[in-house]
């Protein structure tokens, strides 16, 4: 049995001496291959309260440490260095990294603790990058939602191999959307999800944030991310309850005029009137889909906005929905505002589809008076 005394929890560990003694077990690994070290094992490893670190053992002992250091199993090591975390896409936010070497000594720990210790990253938050893009999302949070507008696969050149992609967005509970873009064997393994109909449920752990003409975007990180499909580990059912809505209360709107307290629900209802008091759209920023404020022309022939956000002045903005409807149930009637995502559901097309063109105050478009 481990001296819990002697050991280290991960976030006291630093670079100053090389006898450390840590009780950790391995959420992830992956081969890498380094241009000056070769072939080379990473890991993610973790403590018991959760706290992350990447580790590192080269070529020679890399299949050691498989056996003695599997996946998910706790094991103390004893006698390893600690250096300083670098790359441009670390798997942690830890400052160091530990470095496995011949004299780290590996042993089991009698430690039972099955927890892979997932947390939700908030949309809002990568959409306004709160994060930082050198740290990939799942060394403290992953991204978790539905897949929607899953497009098919496609195999495109890169640096003259062929490589297979995928293109699909990721919605909340909240209605808000990301953009995905997966590569190889990540983006096989939605292939044969394409023409799917039913809702899928989709966790993607140490991904990469990625730009893309203006827009946040989420791309697996070479080999380092891990993705689910309408994933079963309790901790993800349990994120899967707390916040997507798939198993929400049907409530009648009635109902909803005498609670006292904010909640999360389904009605069922049909739209009487678009509410035509309000415009059905606004200008964005490209980036973050924030409102953008359109500023005095200064006579180019680039219109200049502020982001309501950021408060920076940008050039591209896109509309984004936001529709108000009057909706009607058997009980009462009442005005509901849906977002871009979710309105896009509704409506069937692209906000940019419907679009004239002009920055212009709009009225209501002939193809929304369907939705009457």
């Amino acid at each position: 049995m481990a001296n819990n005394a002697s050991l280290k929890p991960v976030k006291d560990l630093k670079p100053f001496k090389t006898k450390w003694r840590s009780q950790v077990k391995v959420l992830h690994s992956w081969l890498q291959n380094t241009g000056s070290g070769g072939e080379t094992l990473q890991m993610v490893l973790t403590d018991e309260q959760g706290e992350k670190i990447s580790a590192t053992c080269k070529r020679n002992h890399i299949l050691s440490v498989q056996r003695k250091l599997p996946l998910g199993k706790w094991c103390v090591l004893t006698t390893f260095s600690v250096s300083q975390a670098s790359g441009q896409y670390r798997p942690t936010s830890h400052p160091y990294k530990i470095m496995i070497s011949d004299e780290t000594v590996i042993t089991n720990s009698d430690l039972i603790q099955d927890s892979i210790f997932l947390s939700l990253a908030r949309y809002e938050d990568i959409i306004d990058g709160n994060f930082k893009t050198n740290f990939l999302i799942g060394n403290t949070f992953i991204c978790y939602g539905k897949i929607v507008r899953l497009e098919p696969v496609q195999t495109v050149q890169v640096k003259g191999q062929d490589r297979k992609k995928v293109q699909f967005r990721l919605v909340d509970a909240n209605g808000k959307d990301l953009a995905c873009c997966l590569w190889g064997k990540y983006a096989e393994q939605l292939e044969a999800y394409v023409e799917c109909e039913q809702p899928l449920i989709y966790l993607i752990r140490f991904a990469k944030i990625s730009f893309y003409r203006g827009e946040v975007k989420i791309t697996n990180a070479f080999d380092a991310s891990i993705v689910y499909l309408d994933p079963t580990m309790e901790e993800a059912l349990q994120l899967g309850e707390d916040e997507l809505p798939l198993a929400l209360e049907i409530k009648m709107i009635l109902e909803l005029f005498v609670s006292n307290h904010v909640e999360n629900c389904k009605i069922i209802c049909s739209t009487e009137a678009v509410d035509t008091d309000w415009a059905w759209f606004y200008f964005g920023h490209k980036g973050c889909k924030h409102r953008a404020i359109k500023l005095a022309s200064n006579h180019d022939d680039n219109q200049l906005w502020r982001c309501e956000k950021r408060q920076v002045k940008i050039t591209e903005v896109i509309p984004v929905f936001k529709l108000h409807l009057i909706v009607r149930d058997d009980t009462e009637t009442c005005k509901l505002m849906l977002l871009n995502t979710v309105a896009k559901t509704i409506v069937g097309r692209e906000v940019v589809d419907l679009w004239d063109g002009s920055y212009d105050e709009v009225c209501l478009v002939s193809a929304l008076k369907h939705l009457i």
